[in-house]
């Protein structure tokens, strides 16, 4: 028995086999997803793992003298036997409401992504279980504050949390007295030294370097926070608290990595490379191979040219290991960088965005940084000329080593564009549908070409199983994109046609299993 469980379902509770990525699809319609592949993309999470989201607020809460348990999805029914008073569940997007899966979802059909759907199914499950077991379940994480426009679920819980997990610890205590909860409840402001540690490991090595962002792009919700580099004597705590837990890799949550230590938006050198190297002294002493840099940005790319290179000069980044983070390049319109983002350049002209880009692509190429442009489509006021403009960028950058993102606008809750409305399927026009193509087909190539090769390499798995596994789930995904990408072309002049066709299909067990055994076939008699 214990005061309070904690858990998130099976798109988060996983480690996406090593490869981060797939989380992308769970942004999919549930319909296009069957059970079979998510097994597959999102299996079970091992050797008492959790995301680092819910190891900081088990630790905040244990701090705070309550006994904590975090529980996988698929372990639901052990609540019976814990008996807590509270169960708390981590969620980063119940509704269907952030960029990723508000675009694919739209694209395709509508309906519910994956996510929102595992999110349902742990929720209902949990919802039944109190009938008989009486706990209080609160909702929290990035995607809480969707329940902020659209009431859906609401039923099915007592409160959400708005803001973050550490400032609403009155709420755990009113619910573990058993007291009336409010539905809707507002986390206080939390400072730096609030944050407790974690005590258990994080699922892919996870430890946060950075909180908020200095560039204050209006559409953007990390911007909310107050811009704050974490000391780095906490953060190789937390690296060394998953390394003596067995990870094998480091993942380093920052909204620009580059900018650790930085007052604003210049790149200091000599505390960033003081943090890798500590980290890299870890790395050694473990007998770690691999460190994951989330985000950076274009403007401290260029800027700190000097730092990309020693790092990777340091962690052996490679064509064999190359890093690959997400950069915001959102737009190629310098007007609409003015508009809405002009931080993002800084300390560089946004006249000459397009070219900065350029130029910073080219730089994290050079030390084997191969990223993840993200870019969005229907900014409010967005012209057909800005539309051309980030064609013709794309078209500069195909033949570097880059992944294109292409998001729909959506107006996130608390930004200065809230109010604005959702970018729809509706409203794309020819330049538009124009530039979805060109990204979508430069990224399948640069998946083939860059990622499964890194990442689903059979040449070194340490075993006959782990072979077996490794060309499996290459194979699956190779099948995949090819299903994709000829899909992509069938309606490559023809966005409402690729609506209406994915719309219509609710993709089955059957259906996967049957498509792969041909494959499968074709594949046998080419070899033979």
């Amino acid at each position: 028995m214990c005061d309070i469980v904690l858990t998130a379902d099976r798109t988060l509770m996983t480690e996406y086999r090593g490869a981060s990525i797939l989380g992308n699809v769970g942004c999919f319609p549930q319909r296009l997803i069957p059970s079979m592949m998510r097994k597959i993309i999102f299996p079970r999470i091992v050797n008492n793992r959790a995301t680092y989201a819910l190891r900081k607020v088990e630790a905040k809460l244990i701090d705070e003298g309550f006994s904590v348990q975090i529980i996988p999805p698929q372990e639901i029914s052990k609540i019976k036997k814990i008996k807590p008073k509270v169960v708390g569940i981590s969620t980063v997007d119940p509704l269907t409401r952030k960029p990723q899966s508000w675009t694919l979802t739209t694209l395709l059909g509508g309906g519910s992504s994956v996510i929102e759907h595992e999110f349902c199914h742990v929720l209902s499950l949990l919802h039944t279980l109190r009938r008989k077991n009486r706990f209080s379940i609160i909702v929290g994480g990035p995607g809480a504050n969707e329940f902020e426009t659209e009431k859906k679920y609401i039923d099915y819980f007592d409160s959400y949390v708005i803001g973050q997990a550490e400032g609403a610890v009155e709420l755990f205590h009113q619910a573990v007295q058993q007291k009336h909860l409010p539905k809707r409840y507002i986390s206080r402001p939390v400072n730096a030294d609030e944050y407790s540690l974690i005590m258990g490991p994080a699922r892919l090595g996870h430890v946060q370097v950075t909180i908020g962002c200095p560039r204050k792009c209006q559409f953007c919700a990390p911007c909310l926070n107050p811009w704050i580099s974490i000391p780095k004597k906490r953060i190789l705590h937390e690296v060394e608290t998953n390394l003596t837990h067995g990870l094998k890799q480091i993942s380093l949550i920052s909204d620009d990595l580059l900018l650790y230590g930085a007052m604003e938006t210049k790149v200091n050198h000599r505390q960033l490379i003081g943090l890798i190297s500590s980290i890299y002294q870890l790395m050694k002493k473990y007998d770690v191979e691999w460190l994951n840099i989330t985000d950076v940005s274009i403007a401290a790319a260029i800027n700190g040219k000097k730092s990309i290179k020693q790092i990777s000069d340091l962690l052996g980044f490679s064509k064999q290991k190359p890093a690959d983070p997400i950069v915001g390049m959102e737009t190629a319109s310098s007007n609409l960088i003015k508009k809405y983002m002009i931080g993002k350049t800084d300390p560089y002209d946004p006249d000459h965005w397009s070219s900065l880009v350029k130029q910073g692509v080219d730089i994290l190429n050079d030390y084997y940084w191969y990223p993840f442009l993200n870019l969005i489509i229907g900014l409010p006021g967005e012209t057909e000329n800005d539309v051309i403009q980030t064609i013709d960028l794309i078209d500069d950058l195909k033949q570097n080593k880059v992944y294109f993102s292409p998001f729909f606008f959506v107006p996130m809750q608390g930004t200065d564009l809230e109010g604005k409305d959702f970018f729809s399927s509706e409203e794309l026009n020819q330049r538009r549908w124009e530039l979805l193509y060109s990204c979508w087909k430069h990224t399948i190539r640069s998946t083939r070409n860059l990622f499964l090769p890194v990442y689903f390499n059979v040449n070194q798995a340490s075993n006959v199983s782990k072979h077996l596994k490794t060309r499996t789930a290459r194979f699956l995904l190779e099948k995949l994109l090819d299903e994709i990408e000829k899909e992509i072309k069938k309606y490559r002049n023809d966005p409402i046609g690729l609506q209406k066709s994915f719309g219509a299909l609710n993709i089955k067990n059957r259906d996967v299993i049957k498509l792969l055994t041909g494959r499968m076939m074709t594949s046998m008699i080419k070899d033979s």
